[in-house]
């Protein structure tokens, strides 16, 4: 009797985590760290003690948050590296792709732009740092990417441009800095020299 009783709680638990995750996502993905936990948890249909049962801090919540969106993100780059013609194209359709998550998603670009100190570049390291260190190896062994630069540039290019997007300056703009950006990465006789 008491694993009948006990199942529906876990049922029921499992869809507050997964409402809470929903309410957040949106509100999170469009304000950034600013909003407000109560209202989350509104838009959730739970109540606070509810919330703190399964996120202990607002920084959990955006942790586990974040971690979903670089999944995710990590996943389609994947998928997309697949389909690139050259290791090259891999690479440079994952920076630029980067701009699209980041526009995107608030938090995630919160995230990114915190690479400044240590503690975000190690969040930045600890979630796309293996795929990064793919792509970069991939572009340096077909001989298309910049002696010298490492999967740390190419993460560091990541938080920059994602301060381009954090002001909030034209597309064109972004698109221009992206392509400055591109070419000094990519190999050639001058830049290498």
């Amino acid at each position: 009797m008491t694993q009948q009783v006990g199942t529906p709680r876990r049922r029921d638990a499992l869809s507050n985590r997964a409402a809470i995750l929903r309410a957040a996502a949106a509100a999170f993905s469009k304000r950034g760290r600013a909003v407000d936990v109560r209202e989350i948890a509104r838009c959730a249909g739970v109540g606070m003690g509810t919330l703190y049962r399964h996120f202990p801090s607002k920084d959990a919540l955006i942790e586990t948050l974040v971690a979903e969106s670089y999944a995710h993100w990590v996943e389609a780059a994947r998928r997309s590296a697949r389909t690139r013609p050259n290791a090259w194209e891999a690479l440079a359709a994952f920076i630029a792709d980067a701009l699209t998550y980041q526009r995107r998603d608030r938090a995630l670009l919160e995230n990114l732009a915190a690479t400044t100190d240590s503690a975000g570049l190690s969040g930045c390291r600890k979630y796309l740092g293996p795929l990064v260190a793919e792509l970069v190896a991939a572009a340096h062994a077909e001989g298309a990417l910049r002696a010298g630069v490492g999967p740390d540039d190419v993460l560091g290019l990541l938080a920059a441009l994602g301060r381009l997007v954090e002001l909030d300056l034209p597309a064109d703009t972004v698109s221009r800095c992206l392509d400055i950006a591109l070419a000094g990465l990519r190999h050639g006789p001058a830049l290498d020299a």
